[in-house]
């Protein structure tokens, strides 16, 4: 049987790394649609996000040519190719999978809509240039919006507000794809994953949003009124210590938090991305028992040592805020929507899919948001590389293992 050739979009993204490896140890053969930056060429972005789970094989098969790097942009026409390279490779591919995608919530509409919109709007073109190809595509569980109700997976438009730019465009692209899937029988299937976090066995993140903004506003606001005391600083207010000795957040201790490790979300959507069943299906890539703000609060104070109390808006704001608190809460404006509950997120399509396959969500605990509050810390929150075991170093590759198309 002939080996697939699956392009993937945005493989240097946190997600996008993990499907990119999963898929590779599956045995196919790789074209990596990659943006070289200000800085990096495509060629040294990808040689930084493959970890040694297994370097040696790794390198081994790379040099036997089952990876190409090519230089483009989703959100260009042609994906930034010149045409002739465009039809070369629209004939060479058999799947795409779309993982590229701006995730900064406070993204200008502009700027999320022509990477997230636009950006889908090309690769679906791409999908039905030469032959059909199916599509893989990354969206979000969010797309939900605000809606606090229970979400199955064929839905998506319900009238719902959102609570962010990025929400909403990918409820844009989604609207989209769906528009051009019907009109040209593109075979798709959407992924909807939840919040990601860091690897469930090692810690290891490269995205240092959602819960690390949390975790490291703790821990600094812990490590600023330690250094200070150590320094006999008597310029801090008594009073204000006083306050200050458990930080006060905005939300709903009851309401669950879907929070799901990037190792369970790209092994599940490989695993589905396999069954011919999946074809034009939706599915919630969520965990099925997600734990509430209050506990992960809880499990915070011990990562961090720092107290933390859950109020509505309008405690919080009953009560003057103390320094810390003003610039915990700057620092975590974004993220605050969701501190309040979300949807119940309905998953009988990925449940029944994954039925015998032997892949379960860990559970988040205790011991969990310490490993990813300890890899925070030791990488300075995203600041330096350091990582530690196989799995977190990052592969140097050298020049000829890769092919480079630019």
């Amino acid at each position: 049987m002939k080996q697939k050739t699956i392009l993937i979009t945005g493989a240097t993204g946190f997600l996008g790394s993990f499907i990119t490896q999963e898929l590779f140890e599956a045995g196919f053969r790789l074209k990596l649609l990659v943006r070289k930056t200000h800085s990096l060429q495509a060629k040294e972005r990808v040689s930084e996000i493959f970890p040694l789970s297994a370097s040696s094989v790794f390198a081994e098969r790379t040099r036997v040519g089952r990876i190409e790097i090519i230089e483009g942009d989703v959100s260009k026409k042609y994906l930034g190719l010149d045409t002739r390279e465009y039809r070369r490779l629209a004939e060479t591919i058999d799947e795409v999978f779309h993982c590229a995608a701006a995730t900064k919530f406070n993204d200008a509409h502009n700027t999320l809509t022509q990477t997230n919109v636009s950006g889908t709007e090309n690769v679906v073109r791409f999908c039905y240039t030469e032959k059909i190809k199916r599509l893989h595509y990354i969206s979000t569980a969010y797309v939900a919006g605000k809606r606090r109700d229970v979400v199955y997976e064929d839905e998506l438009d319900k009238g719902q507000a959102f609570n962010n730019n990025y929400e909403k465009s990918k409820f844009d692209a989604e609207k989209i794809l769906d528009q051009f899937v019907r009109q040209y029988d593109v075979p798709t299937t959407v992924y909807r994953p939840s919040i990601i976090v860091g690897n469930s066995r090692t810690g290891y993140t490269k995205n240092y949003d959602n819960i690390y903004i949390f975790g490291k506003g703790l821990y600094y606001l812990k490590n600023y009124k330690t250094q200070k005391a150590h320094e006999n600083d008597f310029s801090i207010n008594p009073k204000r210590i006083h306050q200050s000795s458990y930080l006060r957040i905005p939300g709903d201790k009851h309401g669950a938090i879907n929070l799901i490790p990037v190792d369970y979300a790209a092994r599940t959507i490989v695993a589905i991305s396999r069954r011919d069943e999946s074809i034009n299906k939706i599915f919630h890539i969520v965990n099925p028992s997600p734990p509430t703000l209050g506990e992960l609060a809880e499990w915070m104070e011990v990562a961090t040592g720092k107290r933390i109390k859950i109020l509505p808006f309008y405690e919080l704001q009953a009560q003057s805020y103390t320094i810390f608190e003003k610039l915990f809460l700057r620092g975590t404006e974004a993220f605050q929507p969701y501190l309040f509950g979300e949807p119940y997120f309905d998953s009988t399509n990925t449940k029944h899919l994954l039925s015998g396959a032997g892949i379960e969500c860990p559970l988040i605990t205790q011991e969990l948001i310490h490993r990813f509050i300890q890899y925070g810390v030791g990488t300075h929150w995203g600041k330096k590389n350091t990582t530690s075991g196989k799995e977190d170093r990052f592969l140097k590759i050298q020049e000829p293992l890769f092919s480079v198309t630019v």
